[in-house]
C-alpha cells in the first residue's frame, strides 16, 4: 500500500510538473510583442536618368616641345609647373655652330651674287656683237647659259641661306601658347637632338579649357543610339564631372565627338567631351567621373535599395497592411538611383515598406510601424 501511495504521490507531481510548464509556455506565448519595424513610404518624382563614365582629363592643347636642332642645352628660363605665356623664351641651345653656318652661307651668297653680275656683264657684251655678227651664234648661247646658272646659284645659295637663319632661331625654343609647362626632360649642359629620347624637352598645356575623354561599352553605345534627337541633342549638352572627392564640378560639358569605331581589343567606343576651366582647378592626367544626363523618368516610383531583397531571381520588399502586419510584394525594379531604387511595377506612391534590416521580419508577421523619414540620396 504504501509503494502504491508513493506511486500515485510521484505520478501527481510529474503532472503538476508538466502543468506548470505548459502554463509557463502558454503565459510566455501570451506575453510574445510585435516587432519594431523601420517603415518608408514609396514616393514618387521625375527623376533625372544619368549615366556615370570613368574618364580622364587632357588639355586642350598638350604639346611636347621638341628639339628641332642638336647641341647643349645653355640655359633654361622658366620655372616648372610654372604658366607661360606665348612667347616665352624657355630653352637655349648652343647657337656657335649654327652662327658660323649662317656666316658661311651669306659668304657664298656674295660670291653667287657676284658670280651672277659677271655672268650678266658678259651677256650685255656678247649679245650685241652676235647682233653684228661678230660673234657667233654659240657664243651668245653660252653667255645666255652662264647667265642662267649664275642666276639659279644664287637662288640656290639664297635658300640655303634662309635655311641657316632657321636653324640658327631654332637655338631658342619658345612657348606656342598660354598654358602650364610640365618637368624638364633635360637641364642646363644636356645635349639635345632632333630626334630620339633627347628630343622632347617639355610639355605644355593649355587648361582655360580641357577636353575629357571616356569609353562606353557596345551595350551602352547600343542603348543610347536609340535615344531619340532631342534626347541625344540634351544629353550632348549636359554633361557632368565627378571629381576625385565625390564633389560636382561647377561647369558643364559638352560632347564634341565619338570616335569612328568601335576598338575590337575592347570593345569600346571613345567618347570626348570639352569643359570650361576658368579657375585651373582641372589639370591634365586628372581621373574623373563623366555624367551624361540620358533622359528624364517622369513620376517615378522610389524605394530604398535596403527595402528590396532578392528570392530567387525574383525583387521582393514587405509592405505594411492597414492591420500592422507584413505582406511579401514582388516588385520589377528599375534603374538604381543613388540610394534608391525605381519600382516600374508592383508599387504605388504611398505604399508602406518595412527596411529589410529589421530582425524577425516574416510575411503575416504582426509588427509595430516606426515611421522612418527618407529623402532619396543623388546618384
Amino acid at each position: 500500500m504504501r509503494s502504491r501511495l508513493k506511486i500515485q504521490i510521484l505520478g501527481l507531481g510529474i503532472f503538476s510538473l508538466v502543468f506548470l510548464i505548459t502554463g509557463c509556455k502558454k503565459e510566455q506565448e501570451v506575453i510574445i510583442t510585435p516587432v519594431q519595424v523601420n517603415v518608408v513610404t514609396a514616393i514618387q518624382n521625375d527623376v533625372p536618368l544619368y549615366e556615370d563614365f570613368v574618364a580622364q582629363v587632357y588639355g586642350k592643347s598638350d604639346v611636347d616641345i621638341r628639339s628641332r636642332v642638336e647641341g647643349w642645352v645653355t640655359a633654361m628660363n622658366f620655372k616648372e609647373g610654372s604658366v607661360v605665356k606665348k612667347g616665352d623664351l624657355l630653352y637655349v641651345i648652343d647657337d656657335i655652330e649654327y652662327k658660323n653656318r649662317l656666316d658661311r652661307q651669306a659668304s657664298e651668297v656674295t660670291r653667287a651674287k657676284t658670280e651672277l653680275v659677271r655672268a650678266e656683264s658678259e651677256l650685255s657684251r656678247v649679245r650685241p656683237l652676235t647682233e653684228m655678227n661678230a660673234l657667233s651664234k654659240k657664243d651668245l648661247d653660252n653667255a645666255v647659259a652662264e647667265f642662267e646658272a649664275a642666276r639659279a646659284h644664287v637662288s640656290s645659295t639664297q635658300a640655303s641661306l634662309e635655311n641657316a637663319k632657321v636653324e640658327l632661331g631654332y637655338t631658342r625654343v619658345y612657348a606656342p601658347f598660354e598654358g602650364i609647362v610640365g618637368i624638364s626632360n633635360v637641364r642646363v649642359g644636356d645635349y639635345v637632338s632632333r630626334a630620339g629620347g633627347t628630343s622632347v624637352l617639355t610639355t605644355i598645356s593649355s587648361v582655360d579649357g580641357v577636353r575629357v575623354r571616356f569609353q562606353i561599352s557596345e551595350r551602352e553605345y547600343l542603348r543610347i543610339a536609340q535615344l531619340s534627337k532631342e534626347e541625344l541633342a540634351s544629353a550632348r549638352k549636359n554633361v557632368e564631372l565627378v571629381l576625385a572627392d565625390g564633389s560636382i564640378y561647377s561647369e558643364k560639358g559638352e560632347v564634341d565627338f565619338a570616335d569612328r569605331e568601335i576598338d575590337p581589343k575592347t570593345g569600346t567606343l571613345t567618347i570626348e567631351a570639352s569643359f570650361p576651366n576658368p579657375s585651373g582647378l582641372l589639370r591634365p592626367g586628372l581621373f574623373v567621373k563623366t555624367r551624361v544626363l540620358l533622359n528624364t523618368a517622369t513620376a517615378a516610383v522610389m524605394i530604398p535599395q535596403r527595402a528590396v531583397f532578392q528570392l530567387q531571381n525574383l525583387n521582393q520588399v514587405f509592405t505594411v497592411t492597414d492591420s500592422s502586419t507584413l505582406k511579401a510584394t514582388t516588385v520589377e525594379t528599375g534603374q538604381k538611383i543613388g540610394d534608391a531604387w525605381i519600382i516600374k511595377s508592383g508599387l504605388k506612391a504611398g505604399d508602406r515598406v518595412a527596411i529589410v534590416g529589421s530582425a524577425g521580419l516574416t510575411a503575416n508577421a504582426k509588427v509595430e510601424v516606426i515611421d522612418q523619414a527618407w529623402t532619396p540620396k543623388g546618384n
